[in-house]
């Protein structure tokens, strides 16, 4: 019975901000509830001259019409008709408004029943977004200021009565703070439900990377034998027949030759962190060999470092493995960017990590790649195979960096890989 009535009361603090339906499914509830506990307020507000007889069927009345209101948006709800924000807004409205109704009946601001109202800022600042919270702040606050003028005051409440320039603003220090204090609480709890369900999506990622990685070491090692006894029955053929030249065995050497460093990315795209040969290195030297490196075979390449020094350099990573990486997006900028275009490569330390940043001058990431990082096979180049940022993404997540591709503002795109800097040895064993 209490697990019940915990789970019928459960507020939707973890529900999706758009899903207002679990939201008023929420209110319908609370105002079953609160009616319930109105109408039984009724015969002791009259024993103690709060409620006159001839204000109970404005009273009532109040009540009934907000029961109506809820059997129809229960009905509503059943029935799967749509449900906006505009929706639990008005709906938190009426209630404030048939409630100061009913305080304005029953002795306004004076009424011991009035933190009722205070319930209802913890409603809008837990339910509502946006502007729409502090302007249903403001609109309960303006009932408070009517509850204070219009409202009529029963004798069972005149020989106690608190002077309105001292009620009056200590109620409204009181909806305030709970209104600050409610809506702290519900950004922090939003704040913990988008870091859980980022937690969540990368733990799905990172298992369907390993599951791609073991089917392309499998396909790696089923197709490799295929590949290569079809490339030396073609070589063989070229000698027996001499057909060296022939413009279709040349196009089939290409294909294999293709389809074979297809299998080799693949291959070696399978990066696990049990797998990886980590050392500490000096991030900003291992950048400027590979980019030495580079622009000795690419003589056309036109490369320009730039490197802080001001913060750590070091980090734990696979040499190897990384050098690769740092290649695949160097080689990527250089074909964004064309012929005669500077490809720049960054080097500097923020907030205890080093980022690593290549910078070209091309038309900017393209928002299939984007929406699809991490996954292989996804390009937009003619020739490309779909395998450099994925590998690229792949040693990242298996380093706990990150990598995140952005477009300048003045034209062209940015892929940086953010490192977690080497923890000293004396640090570590402290």
């Amino acid at each position: 019975m209490l697990e019940a009535l915990q789970q019928f009361l459960a507020p939707p603090l973890f529900a999706d901000a758009a899903e207002s339906r679990t939201k008023l499914v929420w209110l319908v509830r609370l105002r079953w509830i609160a009616l319930t506990a109105q109408l039984a307020s009724v015969f002791p507000a009259i024993e103690f001259d709060i409620l006159e007889a001839s204000r109970l069927p404005a009273f009532l009345g109040t009540i009934g019409a907000l029961a109506a209101v809820n059997v129809a948006t229960w009905l509503g709800l059943r029935q799967g008709r749509g449900a906006r924000p505009i929706h639990v807004f008005g709906q938190l409205t009426l209630d404030i408004a048939a409630l100061s109704t009913l305080l304005a009946l029953t002795g306004g601001g004076w009424n011991p029943l009035v933190p009722l109202l205070f319930v209802h800022t913890v409603l809008g600042a837990l339910l509502l977004e946006g502007r729409a919270s502090p302007l249903f702040f403001g609109l309960l606050i303006l009932c408070l200021f009517l509850l204070q003028t219009l409202a009529w005051i029963p004798p069972g409440l005149e020989p106690n009565l608190l002077p309105a320039r001292i009620l009056f603003p200590a109620q409204l220090l009181v909806a305030l703070v709970f209104w600050i204090l409610t809506t702290w609480l519900s950004h922090t709890l939003r704040a913990a439900q988008a870091h859980v369900a980022s937690l969540r999506e990368r733990r799905t990622r990172i298992d369907r990377l390993r599951a791609v990685g073991a089917l392309a070491a499998g396909l790696s090692h089923e197709f490799a034998t295929p590949l290569n006894t079809a490339k030396l029955r073609i070589d063989r053929l070229a000698r027996k027949r001499n057909l060296g030249d022939d413009p279709d065995l040349v196009s089939s050497r290409e294909a294999l030759d293709r389809c074979a460093e297809v299998l080799r990315r693949m291959s070696g795209a399978q990066l696990q962190p049990d797998r990886l040969e980590l050392e500490p290195a000096d991030v900003a030297k291992l950048v400027e060999n590979v980019c030495d490196t580079f622009a000795k075979v690419h003589e056309e390449a036109t490369l320009e470092i730039s490197i802080d020094r001001s913060g750590p350099q070091r980090a734990v990573l696979p040499v190897v493995a990384f050098s690769q990486a740092l290649l695949n997006l160097i080689d990527n900028a250089l074909q964004a960017g064309g012929p005669g275009k500077t490809v720049k490569i960054r080097v500097q330390s923020r907030g205890g990590r080093i980022e690593v940043s290549v910078l070209d001058r091309g038309a900017g990431w393209p928002e299939v790649v984007r929406s699809h990082l991490g996954e292989p096979f996804v390009t937009t180049k003619p020739e490309g195979v779909g395998l450099g940022l994925y590998y690229v993404h792949s040693l990242s997540e298996a380093l706990g960096a990150e990598l995140v591709l952005e477009d300048r503002p003045e034209g062209g795109a940015i892929a940086r890989v953010s490192l977690p800097v080497a923890i000293p040895v004396s640090e570590a064993r402290a």
